[in-house]
């Protein structure tokens, strides 16, 4: 009985069974990378929108707070490395409590976007300090990330 034959087919199946072990990896590693990608830009984009929200939450003048409910004025954009940007602006709800809502942004290199976060913090504005700067305090409800 002939069993090159046999061994050539042998052969041939493992070489096939190898390469598509090695295939399944190179795929699964380029999935990995993009998913690690992802989260580093959502992290990036959290990032933009929190520093915009600090910022926002030092203070602003009077004159740029909004006073019918519904209304909304735009307070402060930071832009961070990576690139990433991040911009906070308030809303009226009615009374004297208020919304601050921040978003940050991560974008690739050609300017897709690759992430987009909104963060929101419900504050109240009692009075202006001496310097006429708003300096709003955080709501006892406290605040919510928005999908």
């Amino acid at each position: 009985m002939n069993t090159r034959g046999v061994a050539l087919l042998m052969a041939v199946a493992v070489i096939a069974a190898l390469f598509t072990i090695s295939l399944s990896g190179y795929a699964l590693a380029r999935m990995e990378r993009v998913a690690g990608l992802s989260a580093v830009a959502e992290v990036q984009a959290r990032g933009a929108a929190e520093a915009a929200l600090a910022d926002a939450m030092a203070g602003w003048p009077k004159s740029v707070t909004p006073l019918l409910p519904g209304q909304e004025a735009s307070l402060a954009a930071v832009s961070l490395p990576g690139p990433a940007t991040g911009a906070a602006l308030v809303r009226a709800l009615g009374g004297p409590v208020f919304s601050l809502n921040a978003t940050g942004l991560r974008l690739t290199a050609a300017g897709e976007p690759l992430a987009w976060v909104r963060v929101e913090v419900l504050v109240r504005l009692d009075s202006a300090g001496p310097d006429s700067m708003i300096r709003p305090r955080k709501f006892p409800l406290g605040w919510r990330l928005l999908p």
